[in-house]
């Protein structure tokens, strides 16, 4: 069965491989004015729901597809605390921290393993029973990443469309770091509302702050509560890494193996390597992720679509001719809600 992949916009994937429905982040039910590809009402099957972190643009939705669809779902302990109050069931929730290696299994074989008609995992008692690992589709492995960083030194500062080309070199102070953008969302961007009238609003912000007003933020926080990247293992030249930010650590990217054949890459912000402003624009950074990656054949842009709120949008050119010139990779535009192969 060939692998595909469908884009929902910003950093929310569904991946169906090997049998698999999986599902990378779930913000699917967004701000008014941007466009609606797909349905949570729509949502009929899925066996994992992957989270990159916390807030407000990728966890919204997977409390309810992990209550509809009976999906594991595998995050950082922040996003797992958010899920675990919005009701979705103990034994849905895989808390992770990155170092983990995970197999996955189709739905009926994990509900085969609770009924005891399958070979079980060794485990704890009172533990889910869990099927052998070799009875597992596909595999996971799970890295610690990093989320992005903005440009200057508030929201104010932030350009109307982000140029990936654009370097940047120094930091707004000598701790700039994702400290930054955690404090910047708890007591500016979530509480935008509060700060500016409604009457000096363009239509996008209005959304979003009604939107962030909504039963959505329920299901979001302000703290990231620490960025993933998944090395998802199909099978033989099928190894996919989505990395749903412009940052990482080059100690954890250059040893990852296996190595990827498809990365889905997050371009929009400033980078941030090893915890740092990046000094370079986002295609550099870009272009350094893939050779310590070993240049995969297919690279898929996310998080730079339209968006309510500065930046409106991300221009990917630069980073798109970067890397068809420097490296080996090549890159893949996906369409909204447009089915495309994988691999």
């Amino acid at each position: 069965m060939d692998a595909t992949i469908e884009w929902f916009g910003a950093t929310t994937f569904r991946v169906k491989a090997n049998g698999l429905v999986i599902f990378l982040d779930t913000w699917l039910e967004r701000p008014s004015v941007l466009p609606k590809v797909l349905a949570i009402d729509d949502v009929d099957e899925a066996d994992y729901i992957f989270i990159s972190h916390a807030h407000f643009d990728h966890l919204p939705g997977a409390d309810k597809i992990a209550i509809k669809t009976g999906a594991h779902v595998i995050a950082n302990g922040e996003a797992i605390n958010v899920l675990r109050s919005a009701g979705v069931p103990e034994n849905q929730l895989i808390p992770v921290s990155g170092g983990e290696r995970i197999p996955l299994f189709p739905f009926k074989y994990r509900q085969a393993a609770a009924r005891g008609e399958v070979d079980i995992a060794s485990g704890p008692p009172g533990a889910p029973q869990a099927p052998d690992a070799r009875l597992a589709a596909a595999s996971v492995h799970v890295w610690p990443s990093l989320h992005c960083l903005m440009p200057g030194g508030s929201h104010a500062d932030v350009p109307a469309i982000m140029d990936t080309g654009k370097e940047y070199v120094g930091g707004a102070s000598q701790y700039a770091c994702t400290l930054d953008i955690t404090f910047g969302m708890k007591y500016g961007l979530l509480k935008i509302g509060d700060h500016m009238p409604r009457d000096a609003m363009d239509s996008g912000m209005r959304s979003f702050v009604d939107y962030i007003n909504s039963p959505a933020s329920e299901c979001m926080s302000h703290f990231d509560g620490g960025q993933l990247m998944f090395n998802f293992l199909f099978g033989e030249g099928k190894t996919l890494l989505w990395n749903g930010h412009l940052g990482g650590y080059d100690g954890i990217l250059k040893t990852v193996q296996p190595q990827p054949d498809v990365l889905i890459q997050a371009i929009a912000g400033r980078a941030n390597l090893n915890g740092r402003p990046f000094d370079g624009s986002a295609a550099q950074f870009a272009v350094q992720v893939s050779k310590l990656l070993g240049e995969p054949k297919k690279v898929i842009w996310c998080l730079h679509d339209e968006a309510p709120i500065k930046p409106w949008t991300v221009d990917v050119r630069p980073a798109t001719q970067a890397i068809e010139k420097e490296t080996g990779s090549k890159v893949t535009a996906l369409q909204l809600g447009t089915s495309d192969m994988l691999f």
